[in-house]
């Protein structure tokens, strides 16, 4: 049996590089030294868990690593701990070894950039919060790791924090995610008093003793804090506005990190969602709804990352459409393929600014691929990928999830189909705009555009290249994931035969789907069959119709503009839900504090202040109405007050 006790080094050695970096970064490390170190850290942890991830199976699938005793509660003692199952494995990979790539572009993005080791350190920081996130055993250090990755995301966003809109988007993103993180809290607290217990299996072997709506509540509360960390309706408005940070910060969150939380969380506690029928439907309904309307604003966004972001949050919505289809291993392995893809198109991105100075908007770009080849090349592929073109990663992580749709819920299916044909006509958009359409570049950049330089180019090629290859290994991924979420392969010790029983009723609908799960099998059923040949017309007509308005120019992109301008005002203002969120939250949070200053302070406390002084002054002119100056009046005034107070006397005997 393979030792597995390096473990440790997962997601303690980016902790000790952001450590070391913290400490004597601005003395000793200062640029590049940082950026060495804070790469080692992460490519320690990527080695570290390739290596687990080859050996899971050597362990009986799952192997639990008690690392130190957090806090002690009695007879009840919470541990920091690291899970190590095919799931956690797989996850793990995803996160080292794309961050190790993301690390590497950044250390030639950030040169010359102010605070360059406080970037590295916190950059380090991210990725060891998101790895005890995804290694935890209970749900304690799963919430330290989801608060974490927050608070390190607050500090990546707002890095530059002396510019207005960076500070901004920080505060939002921290704001909008603490609605969440309150819902996620919530569940966490009704599942210990439930179950009296904080720790995965123990909460898994206790689930067939807790009443179904019990069940649902908790696991809709913990979807609340996934909504607000994945950016799913309603909890999306902060991820645009994200972009302010660094472009590999993006790559970061947007790819291997933050947004990937609230996917894992639910494929990770899926003995508790699958338990109910409510609560996959509602991951369902949110996803569907997240992955269209993500789609129908990304058609509109003029900012290269915002046209990215949005795809995210699309994407983020067809693998929660996936896990509440009952497809938490297509689930995951398309998080995997979009990890890929994702980290590339933002990598990509960043070599474009990096080589026109900064510029965001695609109507100022223009044949970039004359100047920026092995950029243009590489986000082609990342293009092709997530619009779902055979044979790139993308076609095969995302279109067995809108056939699995098809054969379960056809309105589902629809909005699906729809939103994987709107964003193949988005990202080639941004494709065209700014790689292909007229040179639209002013003189002054024109003349100092150039390719990024090696250690940026590097990481792009490699991820070009894994997402190439990665599809062909879809029958692999979803093998290698089924012990830790198909309840018939799960081990008695992972999840005991009740609890498999009630998860295989939430689960039926998904038995009767039969998408292939070898790639080429798929692929050649995907140009055969009427559903695959509907979905691949589509997503080639989104391309076409792309090209036919913005590279040749065939139809106007004004009077697409004009036409539909309803829908473009809608998309544009995305969905006015910041207008709606502003006018009830901080315009309405505005005029309650003005109400509530003007009773409480002015009317209350004022008054009560104001009103005693007043009422001293009042009394004081009546009392002094009787000092008139005369012996004779004063005499008479005591003869009375002590007439009065014998009279009192003699009462009370």
């Amino acid at each position: 049996m393979e030792n597995l006790n390096y473990l440790w080094l997962v997601p303690f050695s980016p902790l000790i590089a952001s450590v070391i970096i913290g400490l004597f970064g601005y003395k000793f490390l200062r640029e590049p030294l940082a950026g060495i170190v804070a790469v080692i850290g992460v490519a320690i942890a990527a080695v570290a868990s390739v290596a687990g991830f080859i050996h899971v199976h050597e362990v009986g699938g799952h192997y639990d690593l008690k690392l130190f005793t957090w806090l002690p509660l009695g007879d009840y003692n919470i541990s920091v701990s690291i899970l190590w199952d095919p799931l956690s494995a797989l996850m793990s990979c995803v996160v080292t070894v794309i961050s190790t790539f993301i690390f590497i572009f950044a250390t030639g993005y950030m040169r010359g950039e102010p605070a360059y080791p406080r970037f590295f350190a916190y950059l380090s920081l991210f990725v060891f919060m998101m790895l005890m996130l995804t290694l935890s055993d209970n749900l304690v250090q799963l919430f330290f790791g989801w608060e974490g990755v927050g608070l390190v995301s607050y500090l990546l966003i707002g890095y530059y924090h002396n510019k207005r809109s960076a500070a901004n988007a920080a505060f939002e993103s921290f704001v909008v995610n603490r609605v969440g993180d309150w819902s996620f809290l919530m569940g966490i607290l009704l599942a210990f008093v439930t179950f009296g217990t904080l720790d995965y299996l123990d909460i898994f072997a206790k689930l067939p003793e807790a009443g179904y709506w019990t069940i649902t509540i908790i696991a809709l509360l913990l979807f609340g804090g996934a909504v607000g960390k994945s950016a799913q309706i309603p909890l999306h408005i902060w991820l645009p506005n994200a972009m302010e940070g660094p472009t590999p910060v993006s790559a970061l969150i947007h790819a291997a990190t933050m947004v990937a939380a609230g996917v894992y969380m639910v494929a990770r506690l899926m003995p508790i969602f699958a338990s109910s029928s409510v609560a996959l439907d509602t991951v369902l309904y949110i996803g569907t709804a997240s992955a269209f309307v993500a789609a129908t604003m990304g058609l509109v966004q003029n900012d290269i990352k915002r046209i990215i972001a949005y795809s995210t949050m699309s994407q983020l919505g067809y693998m929660f459409a996936a896990e509440g289809l009952g497809l938490f291993g297509d689930g995951m392995f398309h998080l995997a393929s979009h990890a890929t893809f994702k980290a590339l198109l933002f990598l990509a991105a960043g070599s474009v600014l990096i080589g026109i100075h900064h510029i965001l908007d695609v109507w100022k770009m223009g044949q970039l691929r004359k100047y920026m080849p092995i950029t243009a090349a590489t986000f082609l592929v990342g293009a092709l990928s997530l619009a779902g073109i055979p044979p790139f990663a993308g076609f095969f992580s995302k279109d067995p999830i809108i056939e699995a749709a098809y054969h379960i819920n056809w309105v589902v299916w629809a909005l699906l189909w729809l939103g994987a044909g709107l964003t193949a006509f988005y990202i080639f958009r941004l494709y065209f705009l700014a790689f292909e359409n007229g040179d639209r570049l002013d003189p002054h950049t024109k003349e100092h555009v150039h390719e990024s330089p090696w250690n940026m180019t590097m990481p792009l090629i490699v991820l070009a290249g894994a997402t190439v290859v990665l599809g062909f290994f879809r029958e692999f991924f979803l093998e290698y994931l089924r012990p830790a979420l198909d309840p018939r392969a799960m081990s008695d010790s992972f999840v005991p035969e009740e609890t498999k029983k009630l998860m295989e009723e939430g689960l039926s609908r998904a038995h009767h789907v039969h998408v292939s799960e070898d790639a080429i099998h798929f692929m050649i059923e995907s140009l055969t069959s009427p559903l695959g040949i509907l979905a691949l017309i589509t997503a080639i007509g989104g391309i076409f119709t792309a090209y036919l308005v913005y590279q040749k120019k065939v139809i106007s992109y004004q009077w697409l503009g004009e036409t539909f301008k309803p829908l473009y005002k809608l998309f544009f203002n995305r969905w006015y839900f910041d207008h709606v969120y502003y006018a009830i939250f901080v315009y309405g949070y505005y005029k309650l504090s003005v109400f509530m200053w003007k009773l409480g302070d002015r009317f209350i406390i004022d008054g009560i202040v104001d009103g005693s002084a007043k009422t001293s002054v009042w009394t004081g002119g009546k009392v002094a109405l009787t000092q008139t100056g005369r012996i004779s009046a004063y005499v008479l005034q005591m003869t009375l007050g002590i007439a009065v107070f014998l009279g009192l006397f003699l009462l009370i005997k």
